[in-house]
């Protein structure tokens, strides 16, 4: 018999009790409630320490509602860039959030290739992120599941995404919104075939993708990498520092030691591909400020006045399809540019495939002082995305002013000043739309 069936025949006997002695027996059935809610509240947080697992496995992640642990969805490999990779998963997060289920942990791919699908190197999930504390920051949200979590009871559910004009957004939510129930309900696996979940039609607003993506955090042994190449950044500006103290008088030398020190990220398109494939865009959109040249960028980040100089400027860029080597030289005085090469950590990067190449540069943008992109990138446009929410955590909703911290600025939009256009992401947005394209309709909130 169940502790609550308990409680009802007590308070059925109560009727044949005595008055004076009632009032002091519903007390006492009062605190035997609170103690048996309070023991369901506390008893998971208790089991912790006996069974030794860490914050992120452990089961008071349950005490909160979410999506349903015993219901599935399954997605294509997810492929492309890492940017790609990122808006495909956090779209397929928030269609198995849109059925009440968990998403199972989808396979990434580690090299790149457009058209080559079969050339395409898996890589699991967990390999990049941290599944654990993925599924503890996302908690309530979105959940993501391991395959070990099926029991294969039943068969999965295909459900064929639609192709081609004809499949609309409007077609495409009218079929996620029949297989919540059903047959498709009823299956513990919802297996989607046909197109993989970057294609697909997107229902979303900036703000759920933005959720998603800041409860990606690196798996350790990349994040590690991440904080090699920031040191390194930081150890280029203090011997920056000290050469310009020098060269003054030795007060500066004394000043300068004080201080932190920050740096700009640039993420310079200007690898060949991209200026064939740029230029192309521009000529089939008729716009004119998609591309920019190494000289354009540099003379539009001599123009950000943020930092103090002379400043690190960190040279994020595929070095291998440049045409040549010289993107560290012409900058302007007290302006230091860096690529991998010249800051020393090829070797971090060279042991590493494509896929984690990208997420260590992605990281090293976000987290600057500084950064400057181009607004048709979709790494540009996530990076902005991340310092966005990032501002919008610490109550700044514009980054109009100065000293704001966390600026993000577009070389290839001239500002007001006219320097480079100021760049906040626009969270009230309804569709990623434009972060995933690109557009030239950047603001400063």
């Amino acid at each position: 018999m169940t502790v609550s069936m308990n409680i009802l025949l007590e308070l059925k006997h109560l009727k044949h009790i005595s008055l004076p002695t009632r009032p002091v027996i519903c007390k006492c059935l009062l605190i035997v409630i609170g103690l048996i809610v309070l023991r369901a509240i506390i008893s998971p947080f208790l089991a912790i320490s006996s069974s030794g697992k860490s914050f992120y496995e452990s089961t008071t992640l349950d005490l909160f509602p979410g999506v349903r642990k015993d219901k599935f969805v399954e997605v294509p490999q997810i492929i492309w860039g890492l940017n790609n990779q990122k808006i495909a998963f956090a779209r397929a997060c928030l269609t198995a959030k849109f059925l009440n289920r968990s998403l199972l942990m989808p396979s990434l791919s580690a090299s790149l290739f457009y058209k080559e699908v079969d050339l395409l190197k898996p890589i699991s999930f967990d390999k990049v992120f941290d599944f654990n504390k993925f599924n503890a920051r996302c908690h309530g949200f979105v959940r993501l599941a391991r395959y070990s979590e099926v029991s294969n009871h039943t068969e999965p559910f295909k459900l064929q995404k639609g192709s081609g004009r004809r499949w609309t957004v409007d077609r495409d939510l009218d079929q996620l919104q029949q297989s919540r129930l059903g047959e498709a309900d009823g299956s513990e696996v919802i297996h989607v075939t046909g197109k993989h979940p970057f294609l697909w039609p997107d229902h979303w607003p900036v703000k759920d993708y933005a959720r998603i993506f800041d409860c990606l955090t690196l798996a350790p042994e990349i994040e590690t990498e991440v904080v090699k190449v920031i040191s390194k950044i930081k150890e280029a500006g203090k011997k920056a520092r000290h050469e310009a103290a020098i060269s003054h008088n030795k007060k500066r030398i004394d000043g300068s030691r004080n201080l932190s020190v920050q740096y700009i990220a640039v993420h310079m398109r200007i690898e060949k591909d991209w200026m064939i494939h740029c230029k192309k865009w521009e000529q089939r959109s008729n716009l004119k400020e998609i591309c920019s040249s190494k000289g354009e960028i540099i003379h539009k980040v001599s123009q950000i006045t943020d930092l103090r100089r002379p400043v690190v400027v960190y040279l994020a860029v595929a070095d291998s399809l440049l045409e040549d080597d010289s993107v560290t030289s012409g900058w302007r005085v007290g302006m230091i540019a860096y690529e991998k090469k010249k800051l020393g950590v090829t070797d971090i990067y060279d042991r590493q495939p494509y896929l984690i190449k990208s997420a260590i540069d992605f990281e090293v943008c976000a987290r600057a002082d500084v950064f400057v992109g181009n607004s048709f990138s979709t790494f540009s446009n996530l990076v902005v995305l991340s310092r966005t929410e990032r501002l919008y955590n610490l109550g700044k909703a514009s980054s109009c002013g100065e000293d704001v911290g966390l600026s993000s600025y577009a070389y290839n939009i001239i500002g007001d000043d006219g320097g480079p256009q100021r760049w906040m992401t626009d969270m009230s947005d309804t569709s990623l739309q434009r972060l995933s394209y690109g557009t030239n309709n950047v603001s400063c909130h």
